[in-house]
């Protein structure tokens, strides 16, 4: 790895206050290279300071990763596709995309499906007609599960 660049008296204000961003939660590069911007910082420094956080370990790709992930499978019910879509949209590299998949566990994932699943066709009227399984597919697809997945499920109400 090469040694952290020295920076100017400016940049080295931004990178403290990029410092107490990451240490809030977990960060992703292209996220805190948006912020830096956003708060003024000069382009040149970025690459810099986006360097220096990696050094001191602010931003690591699969711990950003998995924390994502878990938070977006566990905590908000979305499917690995959708996730898996939006931390691509963030450049995140296809290892880390990868790491963060294996640490939320398959039984979880099931059981989060399952979920969504009965909370949808208890909205939908509880039956499972042709319009309804239609309907409770559609809505399992755009929560980012796969149609294989949906199929399953859907079988079994059936």
């Amino acid at each position: 790895m090469k040694p952290a660049p020295t920076l100017t008296a400016p940049a080295h204000a931004m990178l403290d206050r990029a410092r107490r961003y990451c240490a809030l939660a977990e960060q992703c590069e292209s996220g805190v290279r948006q912020k830096l911007i956003a708060w003024g910082a000069d382009v040149a420094d970025v690459d810099a300071i986006v360097q220096r956080l990696r050094a001191d370990d602010y931003l690591n790709d699969v711990r950003y990763a998995r924390a994502y992930c878990e938070s977006k499978i566990v905590g908000q019910h979305w499917g690995r596709q959708k996730v898996v879509y939006q931390l691509r949209a963030k450049r995140l590299p296809k290892e880390a995309i990868e790491a963060g998949m294996q640490a939320v566990d398959d039984e979880v994932y099931r059981n989060v499906l399952a979920e969504e699943a009965d909370k949808k066709l208890r909205q939908l009227g509880g039956e499972a007609t042709p319009e309804v399984n239609r309907k409770l597919a559609a809505f399992l697809v755009s929560r980012g599960f796969t149609s294989s997945e949906v199929g399953a499920v859907v079988d079994i109400w059936n």
